[in-house]
């Protein structure tokens, strides 16, 4: 499976679901008034925006530039002055120790070279900069349930998914920015997500999320994505925490890097 198009879809819908961890991001970070705070895939902006309403002069870099404008759209119609920048987060826009702080929420996890990632980071940080960085744990109801058609795409390619760095392991993350000097924290945190039903979330999901795009096509033309389809819902329904609804919390760890240098 390709890389993922951020710009297809509407991903906005679960950014709105992830906010609730972006300002959570933006309050173990202490965001001061007038710091310089990077948001890398900013995405919607949901972590430039907390921060600039804590008064943080903020920049935001994304690839997707549809996301962007969703950005520029909401900061506008808070009076938040955002700069919203489209560039790749292995290589951003910005000039070298321009910030304070940096951010990223669900986003840098997707990146494909994670060294190049905390070289960014480091570049982009005056000295004594910080970066806290979301990421989420293996673990919970939608990581078995994105594990379901993780499984049936390679069984469909013959192909196993591809690995990605685990941003969640602290020891990994420490032993990747041990060279940078960086001490490594880590802060354990939960995220309620909620629907109608299971199946109106599996379905909006479908629908609406720029990573299904993709295995649909592999599964429809395997002819086993329904059947995936029922295997996810089967894990959601019993894992849903509201008989009435749907409730479920995901797990996801909060790493803070103290000290990277460049």
């Amino acid at each position: 499976m390709s890389a993922p198009d951020w710009s297809a879809g509407r991903y906005e819908t679960f950014a709105a679901e992830l906010e609730p961890a972006a300002k959570r991001l933006v309050e173990l970070a202490a965001v001061a008034p007038d710091e310089r705070v990077l948001d890398l895939a900013a995405g919607t902006g949901n972590a430039a925006l907390a921060a600039a309403r804590r008064g943080a002069r903020v920049t935001g870099v994304d690839s997707a530039a549809r996301l962007l404008e969703v950005a520029r759209r909401r900061a506008a119609g808070e009076g938040l002055e955002v700069e919203f920048v489209a560039g790749d987060v292995l290589d951003p826009p910005v000039a070298a120790g321009s910030f304070e702080l940096a951010v990223s929420s669900f986003g840098v996890t997707f990146a494909s070279d994670p060294e190049r990632v905390l070289e960014a980071i480091a570049l982009a940080l005056a000295p004594g900069g910080r970066a806290l960085l979301t990421a989420w744990l293996p673990q919970g109801p939608i990581h078995a349930d994105l594990e379901v058609f993780s499984q049936a795409l390679a069984e469909a390619s013959g192909r196993p998914a591809p690995e990605r760095f685990p941003w969640h392991d602290t020891d990994a993350v420490a032993g990747l920015a041990a060279a940078r000097g960086a001490e490594v924290l880590a802060h354990e945190q939960r995220l309620a997500i909620t629907a109608p039903s299971p199946r109106a979330y599996l379905e909006l999901g479908e629908r609406d999320h720029p990573l299904s795009a993709s295995r649909r096509e592999t599964l429809e033309r395997a002819g086993t994505y329904a059947v995936t389809c029922e295997r996810a819902l089967a894990v959601l329904s019993a894992a849903n925490e509201d008989p009435g609804g749907f409730l479920v919390h995901s797990p996801y760890r909060v790493i803070e890097l103290r000290g990277l240098r460049s």
